[in-house]
């Protein structure tokens, strides 16, 4: 059984945008317009109630408590506090615990107020930044179809003034430039980045593999690779750095790739999901009528979308007989998802991801001759592709 470290706390059920790509508001599922629009101060003592219960069931020394929404700023700093200061005295109540908490907030709303109150409560901030400025605001617009990218690129500036590092997260757009995405990030003096794949699945892929399929996705990956591998003073790219380490063997957690796995979704209501990014599969999807107040986390396993979710059959067959199996692990499980088949699927980046990886891996040996050649070799993408098509 997987042990959760984290809980996504979905404080507020609202968003100030209206992010075309958002799983939460426009991918079909209209769940939300059933959630309280913030989450009550009863909720949140039944959330840190049950999260106390389950620290001390599993043993567990290190908790995150992850602020999201919709828009989490959109909660009050008095809410925010009251929170923390609740959920800091598990501390006091469990030998050698560690709480930590983070925000992941669009940035539209911090000010040096807001600053002042993440240094204060030690809260780790993610500003969501889309690139370029063009790519921003093609899809993080507001209610009235306006961009946010100049308001977000001074709230950067202001977040590394005040808190002294910028972490942002990027959903790819992949009719951008990756030399003008990785540039501007320069600019931006981000200490990190965590981009992210597209949402899409077997009903929205919009990249359909034909016999005249350009790997897209790949050549941008590959050439956001070559900027950062070659740059004496690159900032950290969190997906990169996971693939590198599952190719010298030196990180085996799946997470760390794929971003999923390792916590646990309150709504506003208190109902306990799994990962929120599932909500792209279809409206209700990540329902399980189990609520923090009258459950464990651990329930979370028998309902009907968690048995389908941590199934390992799941894994479909030309996965396992992969080469890149161990380091790509299937892919996101939201873009192995179909209709049909549910999540017993590769990806629909997996061509993709294998020329990306074969890539990464032969740059690897090309660099460094010395490396340990037992479980690193060179990989031909295309012999792999007409492998995977012939199973």
């Amino acid at each position: 059984m997987k042990i959760f470290n984290s809980l996504v706390l979905k404080i507020a059920s609202r968003c100030n945008l209206n992010c075309s790509y958002c799983f939460m508001y426009n991918l079909g599922d209209t769940s939300y317009k059933g959630q309280p629009k913030f989450m009550s101060e009863s909720t949140v003592d039944d959330v840190i109630h049950e999260a106390y219960e389950y620290i001390v069931r599993h043993n567990i020394e290190n908790f995150d408590f992850l602020f999201h929404g919709g828009e989490p700023m959109l909660a009050s700093k008095e809410f925010l506090e009251d929170f923390i200061v609740k959920a800091n005295k598990l501390e006091q109540k469990v030998e050698n615990l560690k709480i930590r908490f983070e925000i992941q907030t669009n940035g539209v709303l911090i000010d040096k107020s807001w600053c002042d109150f993440f240094n204060r409560f030690k809260i780790d901030v993610g500003i969501s930044v889309d690139g370029t400025k063009e790519s921003h605001n093609k899809y993080r617009v507001d209610h009235k179809g306006k961009g946010s990218y100049d308001i977000v690129k001074a709230v950067c500036g202001l977040v590394k003034k005040e808190l002294d590092y910028l972490n942002v997260i990027c959903v790819i757009d992949f009719d951008s430039s990756p030399r003008e995405v990785y540039e501007n990030f320069k600019l931006l003096n981000v200490d990190s980045v965590n981009f992210l794949i597209p949402d899409y699945n077997y009903q929205s892929f919009p990249y359909p593999y034909t016999d005249k399929y350009d790997y897209k996705v790949a050549n941008w990956l590959i050439e956001l690779f070559e900027l950062w591998f070659n740059d004496e003073g690159k900032f950290r790219i969190i997906f990169l750095e996971g693939y590198l380490n599952k190719i010298i063997g030196l990180s085996g957690e799946q997470d760390e790739l794929t971003n999923e796995l390792k916590s646990l979704v309150i709504e506003t209501n208190g109902e306990i999901e799994p990962i929120d990014s599932l909500k792209a599969c279809g409206h209700n999807f990540t329902k399980t009528g189990l609520k923090v107040k009258s459950n464990k986390l651990e329930d979370i396993y028998t309902s009907p979308i968690g048995s389908l979710y941590f199934n390992e059959k799941q894994t479909s067959e030309k996965c396992l007989k992969c080469p890149i199996y161990e380091i790509c692990v299937g892919g996101r499980i939201v873009h192995r998802y179909d209709k049909e088949t549910k999540f017993n699927n590769p990806s629909v980046y997996c061509y993709d991801l294998v020329k990306f990886i074969a890539h990464m891996q032969n740059r690897l040996l090309d660099d460094f001759p010395d490396i340990d050649k037992d479980d690193i070799y060179r990989i031909d993408y295309k012999e792999v592709t007409a492998e995977l098509n012939a199973i």
